[in-house]
């Protein structure tokens, strides 16, 4: 197996996999489910995670004191440089990779997969997707959860780009739809169960100004996604977004 790993690679030349999808997607658990032997994974997250356990933070956030969060903000500036360390020395020696990022940014991946394919990198991309209110629910049951309302806009943000990287990756590209429940969101519902969560956080209390400026955000964020949920995408089954990444690595 590792021959012939060694030899479709040099074959084929480098591939690097871009793994995108909303907060509480499943990334990892599918990522597991491909067996990609011979990849090395780029993760920020993994280093962070790593660097937070090793220092006694842990990761729950929810507990952190407003030193602890001062704290963690070093360790993900720490992370950042690690990560961009190891993605370089993997590109400069043309090894295969996954880069794991949500894709709510269209233009950074897109330049990155612009860059290594430059470099003679083949490019593929892999994406997960959740409705709104399952990647909300997921991201409150975790340690390192995020704001509700970054998470909706990280959900809107890898939504609103699917065209564009169908229209960038053309054949190489896959989304899954890991849940079985239904594309719908609910604005009532999302603010009951999350925004006066949110209202606990402790801070500087907000001017009239400004909580009608967020009012109004919100009410636009939410008008788009509840368009977003309406769209029809023709997902992948696990098994054949399987064949069209099998077929990528050997093209």
């Amino acid at each position: 197996m590792k021959l012939l790993s060694i030899l479709l690679e040099a074959i084929t030349g480098p591939k690097a996999i871009f793994l995108t999808g909303p907060s509480g997607a499943g990334k990892t658990t599918i990522l597991k489910q491909l067996n990609l032997q011979g990849f090395e994974t780029i993760n920020v997250d993994d280093t962070y995670e790593e660097l937070l356990k090793t220092s006694g933070l842990g990761t729950d956030f929810k507990k952190f004191t407003p030193d602890q969060i001062a704290q963690a903000a070093k360790f993900m500036s720490q992370a950042r440089t690690s990560t961009k360390e190891k993605e370089e020395e993997m590109v400069s020696n043309l090894k295969n990779i996954i880069i794991d990022a949500p894709g709510a940014a269209s233009a950074p991946l897109l330049k990155k997969k612009q860059e290594l394919e430059s470099l003679g990198y083949d490019t593929f991309m892999f994406m997960v997707i959740v409705p709104p209110m399952v990647s909300l629910d997921r991201n409150s049951k975790r340690d390192r959860s995020l704001p509700p309302t970054a998470v909706i806009k990280n959900w809107e943000g890898v939504f609103k780009n699917i065209s564009t990287y169908m229209s960038e990756f053309g054949s190489n590209i896959a989304i899954v739809n890991n849940s079985e429940e239904g594309f719908n969101f609910n604005p009532e519902e999302y603010i009951a169960r999350y925004v006066k969560g949110e209202d606990k956080v402790v801070g500087k209390p907000k001017t009239p100004e400004e909580i009608a400026k967020k009012e109004k955000e919100m009410g636009i964020l939410f008008t788009n996604v509840q368009q977003l949920v309406k769209q029809k995408i023709d997902f992948d089954t696990l098994s054949s977004a399987k064949s069209k990444l099998n077929n990528f690595l050997t093209q």
